[in-house]
């Protein structure tokens, strides 16, 4: 059986790519800032960051529930994850 990643179309596996590079310098970034008795700002992060997708898959006029990953996908993943950060505290 393949693995889940070779069976994603190369643009899905791509939106996933850039997916996760964003929140790693978004954990990073608000890490530090943290770390350095600032305020933690993960959720207004990662709301802007969703708001953004939201812009570029207006600008790329990409279709929602498409047959790949595209910025709409991202920007739900996006809100949802500030929405979780809220939530747990983080921001």
């Amino acid at each position: 059986m393949e693995p889940v990643s070779q069976r994603l179309p190369a643009r899905s596996r791509h939106v996933v790519v850039r997916f996760s590079l964003k929140l790693a310098v978004f954990l990073i970034i608000c890490g530090l800032q943290m770390g350095s008795g600032g305020p933690n700002l993960f959720s207004e992060v990662t709301r802007l960051a969703a708001v953004l997708c939201v812009v570029l898959a207006l600008h790329a006029r990409e279709r929602p529930m498409g047959t790949s990953l595209n910025y709409w996908d991202e920007a739900v993943v996006f809100g949802l994850v500030s929405r979780l950060g809220g939530i747990l505290g983080f921001g």
